[in-house]
């Protein structure tokens, strides 16, 4: 009778492993969340200034980019109803500036400005290339890493490439 009872009775017992793989799943799923809610505003905005670009005239987005220095500019280049490639330039949080509309063939393209910028300046790295407004004119805003591993921006003026402004060695 008491062998039937240790039967029914087993206790039972958490293993170490069980424990370490609840751990890493609980780990991991914080971190897609984290994830989430970090990446949530920058998706916000994205859809935002898309939208304004559409009403702008671009039916088609190929590229959202992003420019932070003293000011915060959104740029949207694509296609509008012409099959022309424009541009769209928007000041963020600002809204009575009325957008900037450019014609890509009017300046350089993000890869011409790329070339230039290995050319003069060899980075080892460049982090981004964004449209922003410099003194009231297009230009491209440029950061990369030169070859002493120092952080360098460069104002790169949309219609001519003429260097606008350097900060270089940050």
């Amino acid at each position: 009778m008491q062998l039937r009872q240790n039967i029914y009775q087993r206790k039972f017992k958490i293993k170490p492993s069980m424990v370490i793989i609840s751990v890493l799943l609980l780990v991991i799923i914080a971190i897609i969340v984290i994830f989430e809610v970090a990446l949530n505003p920058a998706k916000s905005d994205k859809n935002t200034y898309e939208a304004i670009a559409k009403k702008s005239g671009i039916t088609q987005v190929d590229s959202f980019l992003v420019s932070k220095r003293s000011k915060i500019y959104y740029s949207v280049i694509g296609e509008n109803n012409k099959k022309q490639d424009i541009a769209v330039i928007m000041h963020a949080n600002d809204k009575k500036f009325k957008p900037v509309i450019l014609k890509m063939n009017d300046g350089l393209s993000e890869n011409q400005v790329r070339s230039l910028v290995q050319q003069r300046y060899s980075p080892k790295k460049v982090y981004s290339v964004a449209l922003t407004l410099y003194d009231g004119a297009p230009a491209w805003d440029v950061s990369y890493l030169d070859q002493k591993q120092n952080l360098s921006f460069a104002t790169i003026q949309f219609t001519n490439g003429k260097q606008l402004k350097l900060i270089q060695n940050l």
